[in-house]
């Protein structure tokens, strides 16, 4: 019963099961705790998995076999919590599991997601039989840890190995690479594994769409959708949905964004925070304060990303009392507010020119205000011509970055603002003399899968001409 309701997802039901057995008096054995701990991993709860392997050993004193170890390793892995992997490892030996090639493979897989390779390597050359995913997971270590030629000696060896290369050894580069950033590269390993006989799962598919995000590339996005189709995924599966959402909107397509996260049949957390980041970035901000009622209504709760979005749906609205009311919200959901969000708050209240609240924010805030927190209260100084709280803003902000020739443009306009033309001459003579030049601004133009960058006023590229009436239509 346990292992059925972990494989439906149902976590809490399989969790009444296990101590109702107290209840009623059955004992708990090896197989029991086993069931417990790898359907946590399963489900992505690796943290409870880790609290019932210590309960097993502590508490119930019960002998853990090769299979308790693996999952309690495998939850190390995701976790990132090499120290206590490490101290499995250590149970492990004194156990005289060590060189059980299960185990083994879950030691290769911790070490490997926590990039020490060197440690994965050492575990994976005591095996004297690799497995598939053993040797998976070794390539993916080296992969994440950014040495392809280790990569490519490996897939070599693989093959003298007589040991083919899967959709899971393809997942393991690409991912890697995408980590890495390098995105081209990931790209180039996708259209490889098209060209061989593997089909990708939905994670390849999801990794892939995350590089052409990161890119802004929607062209080869829409590519990789067509692909996914033809695959047999729709759009429907969490992991495709909420990724085509992210790359929709990061490539400007908010439409398309909507359409793909109304076709997900029961979206997650990511899902809804893809959807109202979406939102907050392209400025439909009643969509995004609608669709967060929505959320809040099929009973999603938020996490600091979500609010974040929000507040920002509440600045682009200029809507100042329902935003304080989101801000104020978030202890209700045991959630800090982050610097972000404060920042936030500053540029709702700026712009609504409540200059002094804002500023009485930033006094009161539990972390410390960063650079882009007094930026936008200059700018709100800026904007609303008061002098007297923008030269506070902007010492702060010329003091945590002293050389860059913004912060002085912007105490520079306030001064031009209210006429006071000798502290604007001041201004522009300390850019002088600490020969500050304006960081010239760019943008990119994707042309036949090619993404090209441009900087302001500058016609050297040799596609210029052609790319600036590509912009113009």
């Amino acid at each position: 019963m346990i292992v059925g309701y972990f494989e439906n997802g149902e976590i809490s039901k399989a969790k009444e099961v296990f101590d109702y057995m107290d209840l009623v008096g059955v004992e708990k054995d090896t197989i029991s705790w086993n069931s417990m701990a790898s359907g946590y991993v399963d489900n992505g709860s690796c943290d409870k998995a880790l609290e019932i392997f210590r309960d097993s050993q502590l508490e119930e004193g019960i002998e853990a076999d090769s299979y308790t170890l693996g999952s309690a390793l495998a939850a190390c892995a995701d976790l990132a919590a090499l120290k206590q992997g490490k101290e499995i490892h250590s149970y492990a030996i004194r156990r005289g599991l060590s060189s059980n090639p299960f185990v083994c493979g879950s030691l290769v897989e911790l070490y490997s997601k926590c990039r020490d390779v060197v440690r994965a390597r050492m575990v994976f050359d005591q095996v004297i039989e690799h497995d598939t995913a053993t040797w998976n997971a070794l390539v993916s270590g080296y992969s994440r840890s950014n040495q392809m030629e280790k990569v490519h000696e490996l897939l070599l060896k693989m093959e003298l190995d007589g040991v083919e290369p899967n959709i899971y050894t393809w997942n393991g580069i690409i991912a890697g690479n995408a980590e890495n950033r390098n995105n081209e590269l990931a790209l180039q390993n996708f259209y490889q594994l098209q060209i061989s006989n593997l089909k990708p799962d939905i994670y390849t598919i999801g990794i892939v769409i995350s590089v052409c995000s990161s890119l802004s590339t929607i062209k080869r996005g829409k590519q990789v959708h067509a692909h996914s189709i033809r695959c047999g995924y729709d759009t429907e599966v969490i992991h495709i949905g909420s990724s085509l959402v992210d790359m929709y909107s990061k490539c400007g397509n908010i439409g398309q964004a909507w359409l793909a996260f109304k076709r997900i049949s029961r979206p997650n957390l990511v899902s809804w925070n893809s959807m109202l980041a979406a939102f907050a970035m392209h400025g439909p901000g009643k969509e995004g304060i609608a669709l967060f009622c929505k959320m809040q209504e099929e009973g999603v709760g938020p996490d600091g990303v979500t609010f974040l979005s929000v507040l920002s749906s509440c600045v682009h609205e200029g809507l100042v009392d329902l935003g304080l009311e989101y801000f104020n919200l978030m202890p209700y959901y045991n959630i800090e507010p982050t610097v972000k969000h404060y920042t936030c708050m500053v540029d709702l209240l700026c712009r609504a020119c409540r200059l002094n609240e804002a500023y009485e924010l930033v006094k009161k805030m539990e972390v410390d205000a960063d650079i882009v927190t007094w930026s936008v209260l200059l700018s709100g100084c800026v904007m609303h011509r008061n002098v007297q709280l923008g030269e506070i803003a902007a010492k702060k902000v010329i003091d945590l970055d002293p050389h860059s020739t913004g912060n002085y443009v912007m105490l520079a306009n306030l001064y031009a603002s209210v006429g006071r033309w000798d502290d604007l001459a001041r201004t522009r003579q300390a850019i002088k003399n600490q020969e500050m030049n304006k960081i010239p601004g760019c943008s990119w133009i994707e042309d036949r899968e090619q993404v090209h960058v441009f900087v302001a006023s500058d016609r050297s590229h040799k596609q210029a001409e052609k790319s600036m009436q590509l912009s113009i239509i």
